[in-house]
């Protein structure tokens, strides 16, 4: 999922690309260390009211400066800063969804700008001045489905740690999830007729193989040949004729199990494997069916669907 300087929709709002942090954005408020200090600082001026100590009045009113002079800093640290676009690959349940920001720091460095999402460990960057800084932010996906993790908060404490500066930032980040890979026999049914018998295959088959023909992206990896690799004459991929050449279904309505989730688990592995084999495959499920194809492309289309599903 790619958003880039526009504006992108969904059920609930509209968010519009940048996002810069402003002022009406950002919250302050002291850290720990600033609790301490600013105790510090008013029972050093009592101290001095009641012993009459220009000195201690001269060292509590320098310390107050630090303090105000920190808040100063640390709300210039996040201000200005804006997010240009989101990008995150889907991913399956059980696995980090990995949200890529790409993030303008504008005409100074910014230190120590943190990012996280609620209830997880924040991820701390310098951000380069007058340039786009990439940042991960990575959350656990356990569910399948369209994943949304909610708002992005990004926080300072530099230079001092005495206060932190933070914003909330609703950028309407979501992450395809599919369903959990389940280990199991590859079943499918011929193309031509539902009714025919189910097929179990647990390796590649006993395809003919036919020559090498020049790879293209999306090819499985498997189908490469790295001898001809390796003798420097280029990327090739083995071509095989068959049994493989026919389009099969991968079907819903064989698997034997009462758990929806458990069988679009079980497809996704059946997914996987027919990629994995080079096999001309389409997908049925209670509704929705995609028709017979290959490649890395198909694959991706079967996923989501059994992720949306």
């Amino acid at each position: 999922m790619i958003t880039n300087n526009r504006t992108r929709t969904s059920n609930h709002h509209a968010v519009n690309f940048p996002i810069a942090i402003g002022r009406k954005q950002i919250r302050i408020r002291p850290t720990r260390n600033g609790l301490i200090f600013m105790v510090l600082v008013a029972a050093m001026f009592v101290g001095s009211f009641n012993y009459n100590s220009n000195l201690g009045f001269l060292f509590t009113f320098f310390l107050g400066s630090i303090a105000f002079v920190s808040i100063t800093s640390t709300c210039k640290n996040v201000l200005g800063i804006s997010i240009g676009s989101v990008f995150a690959e889907p991913v399956f349940a059980g696995k980090k969804a990995n949200f890529e920001l790409t993030v303008a720091g504008g005409i100074a460095p910014r230190i120590r700008i943190g990012f996280a999402f609620a209830d997880h460990p924040a991820v701390y960057h310098d951000l380069a001045a007058r340039e786009d800084n990439r940042i991960r932010v990575s959350v656990l996906a356990n569910s399948r489905g369209m994943f949304k993790p909610g708002l992005v908060s990004m926080h300072s404490d530099y230079p001092l740690g005495l206060f932190r500066v933070s914003a909330l930032i609703d950028a309407n980040l979501e992450c395809v999830v599919y369903p959990q890979p389940l280990k199991g026999d590859l079943r499918t049914i011929d193309s031509e007729s539902s009714t025919s018998e189910d097929r179990r295959i647990s390796g590649p088959g006993s395809d003919d193989f036919q020559g090498l023909k020049n790879y293209a992206p999306g090819d499985p990896l498997q189908r490469i040949s790295w001898r001809a690799s390796a003798r420097g004459q280029g990327l090739f991929t083995k071509d095989f004729t068959g049994k493989s050449g026919s389009a099969v279904f991968l079907d819903w309505h064989r698997l034997n199990s009462s758990d929806p989730e458990r069988r679009l688990s079980r497809l996704c592995h059946m997914v996987l494997q027919a990629y994995c084999n080079d096999m001309h495959y389409g997908l049925r499920l209670p509704g929705h069916s995609l028709a017979p194809d290959k490649g890395r492309d198909h694959k991706l289309r079967c996923l989501k669907a059994l992720a949306l599903y």
